[in-house]
């Protein structure tokens, strides 16, 4: 029995130093919340050259029901608000780590009561938390602007706000491992845009994909990437309950198998540093 006392208030403790971080981050990114005006600026540019780009796509025509890959002119818009929104509140979190490895400052918190990457995933949802608000509501603003509401419930919000976090936590991990690589190279710049650049064009982030050829679809499909950023996106402009738990459940299993994998790949590269007395 006391096992399990001293396992939950392990966990417990835990969760309550990742708040305390979030918290913390949130707190200090408020502070200089003028830092956000050059991703503002951005993504309203983006959202005006797509805007006009599908208009011009749509009058061309879609299908018989006006649709292009499945998407209305509104959906298509509003699905490019989300993804916009999913990829640029992320930070470099592969640069913090890579930065911190190559410091050594590494060796500093491995003394400290609290986990390296636990650390690193509530900072960057703490600061991604609040990017995600100010460039969902600014898009949301010129999405609106061009083509008005998508269908939309107040009852989905619970549900959208948990995926983005099952999303953004995605997104931490695969930038994780790639700035964990350091401990092995000195360089991770090569790696994260190659891994990065494949999850955009694989995840959906510039178009759904619906819109690649069938051969690519089917390739996607087995890959960990549209659940970074289509699933999450497509849902959000056309929820349903079912559709949320069968996104949701998929994306708890890549969850543990990413935490996992990075976790293997910090402790490898503890031990390298340990033997090289680092």
């Amino acid at each position: 029995m006391k096992v399990g006392v001293d396992a939950r208030g392990s966990w417990w403790t835990a969760l309550q130093k990742f708040w305390a971080v979030m918290q913390v981050t949130l707190r200090s990114r408020v502070r200089y919340l003028g830092d956000l005006w050059g991703s503002v600026f951005f993504i309203l540019v983006v959202m005006y050259v797509f805007i006009e780009l599908w208009r011009v796509t749509y009058a061309q025509g879609g299908d018989a029901s006006g649709l292009v890959a499945g998407f209305s002119l509104t959906q298509m818009i509003w699905y490019l608000v989300a993804t916009e929104t999913i990829i640029m509140s992320m930070i470099p979190i592969h640069r913090h780590i890579e930065n911190e490895i190559k410091n050594g400052d590494v060796a500093i918190r491995l003394n400290k009561p609290y986990s390296f990457l636990g650390w690193h995933a509530a900072v960057f949802l703490g600061e991604g938390a609040l990017k995600a608000l100010v460039l969902a509501g600014m898009g949301g603003v010129a999405a609106f602007w061009a083509v008005g509401f998508p269908s939309f419930q107040a009852s989905q919000v619970p549900a959208l706000l948990l995926s983005f976090v099952l999303t953004a936590m995605l997104n931490f991990l695969w930038g994780a491992m790639i700035g964990l690589l350091a401990f092995w190279t000195e360089d991770v710049t090569g790696f994260y845009f190659v891994f990065d650049r494949l999850k955009w064009l694989m995840g959906g982030f510039l178009m759904p994909i619906t819109l690649f050829p069938g051969w690519m679809q089917d390739f996607v499909a087995w890959s960990p990437f549209p659940l970074m950023i289509y699933e999450p996106a497509r849902m959000a402009i056309d929820f349903s309950w079912a559709k949320w738990f069968d996104v949701s459940s998929r994306q708890l299993g890549l969850l543990v198998l990413l935490s996992l994998m990075a976790w293997g790949m910090y402790r490898a590269g503890v031990r390298r540093l340990d033997v090289n007395g680092g």
